[in-house]
């Protein structure tokens, strides 16, 4: 099963984190891989580390439009080893019941990873695990591969009021 969560609404990447929660509570085993997130950024990577049936892998720690020191082609870099771990997925043995990508969709948009070569690894890997893709601007063509798909919409956002991100709730 392919499932996408997008939008330009908050909880994305905390829908998926519940979803996490649910499968690990069945007793799945879990591969969690963030783009543009550092290790012990967000408030639930202290809780899901304990799990023993949960991987968690980084890639590419932040994104160009927050650290303008950032070059392009390292991010690409950084964007192609995490592709390189799912191909390896592809041809091991079932490792992992659930895979989740976190802001992938970003990098697509954003031309950091090449769209057809995803979805190329995407359906291979979704043969023996459900993948799970978050982040806002999801392809057209990935949309419609998908299972199941959920658009987040900003109705209000303390953000557009002036308000800084707080912890606890966006991170």
């Amino acid at each position: 099963m392919i499932i996408i969560n997008t939008g330009d609404g908050k909880g994305k990447s905390t829908a998926a984190i519940g979803q996490i929660i649910r499968y690990l509570g069945h007793g799945f085993k879990i591969c969690l891989i963030y783009l543009f997130k550092k290790q012990n950024c967000c408030g639930e990577q202290s809780i899901l580390t304990r799990f023993t049936n949960l991987s968690i892998f980084y890639f590419a720690h932040q994104h160009p439009y927050f650290n303008n020191k950032l070059q392009t082609i390292d991010v690409i870099a950084q964007c192609h080893l995490a592709m390189l771990l799912l191909e390896k997925l592809i041809v091991s043995e079932k490792i992992y019941d659930v895979i989740v990508l976190d802001e992938f969709n970003i990098a697509l948009n954003d031309k950091f990873i090449n769209e057809e070569y995803f979805i190329t690894i995407i359906q291979l890997l979704s043969k023996k695990s459900d993948i799970i893709i978050t982040g806002r601007g999801a392809p057209k063509k990935l949309l419609s591969i998908a299972d199941l798909v959920t658009e987040m919409i900003e109705k209000k956002h303390p953000y557009s009021s002036g308000i800084l991100a707080k912890r606890g709730i966006e991170f």
